[in-house]
């Protein structure tokens, strides 16, 4: 947990705000300045809060300017962006990390770097800006707060310090809205007794700046501006949706679309004024909620920079800042790679090709067969397809499938097919421990981790297809870390940059790297994808993976505590066959023939509407993913609507 104070620029307050914060909470607050120049402000800080801690600075200066400037008259050179986020302290359990910046946010930190080049690596931080409440401080922080989230970073908080003012405490809240403003005195000397006189007599308001490190905190999308249309052209609107648009999974003559005109948090916003909550986060992409701030101001940075480049031969920061990040959750070894891509399927399709041409370029051409399990469902494209082999969603196509070999979730008959075929198998491909489209069938990690260890015996790769349970969704941040066992290949997609632009990745272990390296055409990896490791969605995939890895689990348990005490009593009732939670994700089997064509989508539909929700089951399948913003009350409307579902159909 890592508290940021910005200043509007030098001289503003930060180190009085920083010393006050640390006499108000000295068991709850370690500090940090990690460029100094002059006196250092960690000696001022221990002499105003004796009992502070403070961390030692990365680097000092005598002179009292620009750190840049400072430096370069030292004959010295300074940390870069990422060196300085990597020396970042850990705090002990328990404990904010307070991170004093110097000057303003755009104040130069290298000849080619600006201290916004290491702030925006701390995306996980609460960022706060603090400025005198003298004449001039609207100004001074709507123009600090703009430069700031530009960048990427959310501010959540703002302090003015001194008298308070309060046409600008006002005119900030107004400008500034979901955001803390608070208006601090400072002490009346630079003594330890008035600054623990001042803290004390502050601690309620101080304490504001700590609560934004509470679960379920968050600031809100800023409100939607929609201008509804009248029931004339809601009619057009749909009319014209039917003459020209085909819908996934839909009939040409099903039921009339629902046309969503915004989102905001948890919800869609209808075009006939309904707010309805999305329990299945857009299809399992949406995390955080909605036009979540921190991940538009991401995108928006990027779009600052750069829209799109090809990436054969060229290559940019924000690619490898989240190739790196996502290495860093695997237990691997160094060395392995990411390979770009656009959704889930294609990831897949990634994957496949790469186990195939492992198995080549290692002279077993003969490999080229794949096992896929029974409930398994990997994409609609030709080789995910090939490797789930579902009859209802890929019948029609099997004339176009390549040979795959399809088990059921069972180490003893996935062992019998393999001492029977293992040297025409190239791959495994499994999700981890949740079949998503195939119902939301949940298994255990025993039964995943005797899986892997079948297909080691006989020297199979491992595909882990975590589309949809990774980031976090079962309650760790990839699936099989629950089962302590490592794939060869991962994919991962939909959730990957939080629902707000599309982005795909194929992470492959090193030892499969390695088996590429040669200087050979024939190990030239041919595929590629025209907006492979687009700027703007690895911009906000790294702003989104960076907010998983800082708030997953506290957000995830909530939810997942909510939907097994609320759903727990619809084991028994009449219709419901089994009830399956794990993480944010709760399902509800109702006890109905006709698999994925169990007709009770348009009954859920309508059920869910009534109560506010919308639901899309899966067959007889009620399921809610819902975005980690959600409210308690948003999940108990869901919880209602599955109840009101199954009451409807067999009540």
């Amino acid at each position: 947990m890592r508290l940021v104070v910005l200043g509007t620029d030098t001289e503003a307050g930060k180190t009085t705000l920083c010393a006050l914060l640390l006499a108000a909470f000295p068991e709850r607050l370690v500090y940090w300045k990690p460029l100094q120049t002059g006196l250092p402000d960690s000696d001022t800080v221990v002499r105003l809060v004796p009992s502070a801690v403070c961390y030692p600075a990365l680097a000092a200066f005598n002179d009292p300017v620009a750190p840049v400037l400072a430096a370069r008259r030292e004959g010295k050179e300074l940390p870069g962006p990422e060196e300085i986020a990597r020396a970042v302290p850990q705090p002990p359990p328990g404990r904010i990390l307070l991170i004093e910046t110097f000057g303003g946010p755009l104040s130069p930190l290298t000849d080619s770097t600006l201290q916004i080049d290491f702030l925006r690596l701390l995306a996980d931080a609460a960022f706060v800006v603090v400025t005198p409440s003298r004449v001039g401080a609207v100004g001074r922080v709507l123009q600090t707060v703009r430069a700031v989230e530009s960048h990427g970073p959310l501010v959540r908080a703002v302090v003015l310090l001194g008298p308070r003012d309060d046409f600008a405490h006002s005119t900030l809240v107004r400008h500034l809205p979901g955001r803390a403003v608070l208006s601090v005195l400072t002490p009346e000397e630079w003594t330890p007794a008035a600054f623990e006189h001042a803290a004390g007599r502050q601690r309620a308001t101080l304490a504001t700046l700590l609560e934004l490190f509470q679960p379920g905190q968050r600031l809100s999308a800023t409100p939607a501006r929609v201008l509804l249309p009248g029931p004339a052209e809601r009619a057009r609107r749909v009319s014209r949706d039917r003459a020209v648009v085909w819908h996934p999974f839909t009939m040409l003559t099903g039921p009339e679309p629902l046309e969503v005109v915004a989102g905001e948090d948890e919800f869609l916003v209808l075009a006939d004024g309904r707010r309805v909550v999305d329990a299945i986060g857009s299809w399992w992409t949406i995390l955080h909620g909605h036009r979540d701030p921190q991940l538009v101001a991401a995108a928006e940075a990027t779009l600052q920079e750069l829209d799109h480049v090809h990436f054969a031969g060229l290559t940019h920061r924000w690619a490898i800042r989240l190739a790196e990040l996502l290495l860093g959750t695997m237990a691997w070894p160094e060395g392995g790679r990411v390979f770009f891509s656009d959704d889930g399927s294609t990831a897949v399709e990634v994957a496949v090709k790469l186990a195939y041409q492992y198995w080549c370029i290692k002279g077993k051409p003969e490999r080229s067969e794949f096992v896929g399990f029974e409930g398994g469902y990997h994409g609609d494209t030709c080789g995910a397809m090939s490797v789930s082999r579902d009859r209802v969603f890929f019948g029609h196509f099997e004339p176009l499938l390549f040979p795959a070999h399809i088990t059921p979730l069972c180490p003893d008959r996935l062992g019998e097919l393999l001492r029977r075929n293992a040297n025409r198998i190239a791959a495994i491909v499994l999700e981890p421990l949740v079949q998503g489209a195939g119902g939301m069938r949940i298994y255990t990690a025993e039964l995943l981790q005797r899986l892997v260890a079948v297909a080691r015996r006989y020297d199979v790769l491992v595909i882990f297809d975590e589309v949809l349970t990774g980031l976090y969704r079962t309650g760790r941040f990839w699936a099989h870390e629950h089962a302590a066992v490592v794939p060869d290949l991962l994919c991962t997609a939909k959730a990957l940059a939080g629902g707000l632009c599309p982005v795909a990745a194929t992470l492959v272990a090193p030892w499969v790297v390695e088996t590429f390296r040669q200087a050979e055409p024939e190990h030239v990896f041919y595929h590629g994808h025209t907006f492979t490791a687009h700027p703007v969605a690895c911009s906000v995939a790294e702003a989104n993976v960076r907010r998983v890895l800082s708030e997953g689990e506290s957000r995830v348990g909530r939810i997942e505590r909510f939907f097994r005490q609320r759903l727990a009593p619809l084991r028994g009732r009449r219709g419901v066959r089994d009830v399956r939670i794990l993480g944010n994700i709760a399902a509800v089997e109702l006890d109905l023939p006709g698999g994925y064509r169990a007709g009770v989508r348009q009954t859920a539909i309508a059920v869910g509407l009534h109560h506010g929700v919308l639901l899309r089951p899966l067959g007889p399948v009620l399921y809610a993913i819902p975005p980690w913003c959600i409210s308690d009350r948003s999940l108990e409307a869901i919880a209602a609507s599955f109840e009101a579902c199954v009451a409807e159909l067999f009540d």
